[in-house]
């Protein structure tokens, strides 16, 4: 008894398993995993996390590994159990599809016991050519219990739609996992004239111009860059321009036009004594360890305009340039304010200055194994969409009678849709005065 209780409980764990329940709350979870890694800045250092955002998310960053979540236990973990439920979801319905395919082939008595959608019509001399008239063009003609009857079948390959979904389903998911596991992605950033190297590669883009095209009410209109892609020996592999919407191809690598932002030249000097000089890019920080200062460019207005205590840019061109500074000492924010380019700022014996803004382009690197194969699984999908919805399977039956013979018609789904064509196919035979 003991060891039936026991089968029993786990067969209702296995059931649960594969369930479509358990497979809605699987997808959730990675879904909201997923989206918190598109939130959260991805593979950074631990002290990036520390100084933007508060200990309790940094603690909840650091359990739920939310800084790498591609690579993550949890990101894997999910992945594999989300695999594992569509596919004995998938392998549960095979079966079913498999019998009501066979059985749907040939002429089954409940067919005519249930005698769903009778419907009356004229008799027919050929009642093959009424049926092909009807949409069956596959017949069997037979006896039974004395009476002449002729069957039909179409669209039987709609039983596996909802197999076929669950399949494509699972392909997209594993591909998706694969591409983001196994796949490699990275971004690089700079001015005309830069070698912008594709990190744990042997390729570098050599950025030899960036534009950007204004509409006449100075909207963007489209990010160009013109890169040189090459291989470690310098050999130049692919030249040409990236866009929005229009990426570089190479050696199963794709170079994406991602973004831009405002770079300047920063100068900083301790007791009249230069100690740093590098670039300093947009929403960027500036760490000055030894003071305990840090520096945040936080914004860059080109065409510089105040108006009722707000800050504008009149236009996107460099006609009276200034930037947004915060600094932070100890942690802590101590002064904000705008400066202009090569205007001197201080701050407890500390000077910087900014010069020579210029426009960065930001180019996103991507090649994913798995894009193929969620392409597929995706086509795979649509086609059960279709099946499961747009290609229903229908029987008929035809049962010779002396003055009226009886149609009888069944359906899985829409059976009022499946009753009305019949009615209007019979009313069109009917029309044409019952002659096949």
């Amino acid at each position: 008894m003991r060891d039936k209780g026991k089968g029993k409980q786990k067969g209702r764990i296995l059931r649960f398993l594969s369930s479509m329940k358990f497979g809605m709350i699987l997808l959730a979870l990675l879904a909201l995993y997923s989206t918190l890694g598109t939130l959260l800045p991805q593979g950074n250092l631990p002290g990036f996390y520390k100084e933007n955002y508060s200990e309790t998310i940094v603690r909840f960053i650091e359990v739920f590994q939310l800084d790498d979540v591609y690579h993550s236990i949890y990101f894997i973990m999910l992945t594999i159990l989300l695999s594992m439920n569509l596919f004995f979801c998938s392998i549960r319905r095979l079966p079913s599809a498999i019998r009501q395919f066979r059985r749907s082939e040939k002429f089954e008595p409940d067919l005519l016991k249930k005698k769903t959608m009778e419907m009356k019509t004229a008799p027919s001399k050929e009642p093959a050519m009424l049926l092909t008239k009807l949409g069956f063009k596959k017949t069997e003609q037979m006896i039974f219990e004395e009476k002449k009857i002729w069957y039909g079948a179409r669209r039987r390959a709609g039983y596996f739609g909802s197999f076929i979904v669950h399949l494509g389903l699972l392909m997209v998911i594993v591909a998706f996992a694969a591409g983001k596991i196994l796949g490699y992605e990275t971004y690089v950033r700079g001015i005309p004239g830069d070698e912008l190297f594709m990190e744990d590669t042997e390729y570098h883009l050599d950025l030899r111009d960036f534009d950007i095209q204004y509409r006449s009410d100075y909207s963007i209109h489209q990010y160009i860059s013109t890169v040189d892609y090459k291989n470690k020996d310098g050999e130049i592999l692919e030249s040409g321009e990236i866009s929005v919407n229009d990426p570089m191809r190479v050696k199963g690598y794709k170079v994406y036009q991602s973004g831009t932002g405002w770079m300047i030249n920063i100068i900083v000097d301790k007791e009249n004594e230069e100690i740093r000089r590098e670039r300093f890019y947009q929403s960027g920080i500036l760490f000055l360890e030894e003071e305990n200062l840090a520096i945040e460019f936080r914004n860059f207005y080109p065409d510089f305009l105040l108006s009722d205590g707000k800050i504008y840019t009149r236009t996107p061109f460099l006609n009276n340039p200034r930037y947004l500074f915060t600094l932070y000492e100890n942690g802590e924010s101590v002064y904000m304010n705008v400066a202009s380019m090569g205007e001197t700022v201080t701050y407890k014996g500390i000077s910087f200055q900014a010069f020579e803004p210029r426009l960065y382009t930001v180019l996103q690197v991507v090649k994913d194994p798995g894009a193929i194969f969620a392409g597929i699984g995706g086509a795979m999908m649509l086609l059960g969409l279709l099946l499961t919805f747009y290609y229903v399977p229908q029987q008929i039956l035809l049962e010779e009678q002396e003055k009226e013979w009886v149609l009888y018609g069944d359906t899985p789904k829409s059976r009022e849709a499946f009753r009305l064509h019949l009615e209007e196919k019979l009313e069109e035979h009917k029309t044409e005065g019952g002659k096949s």
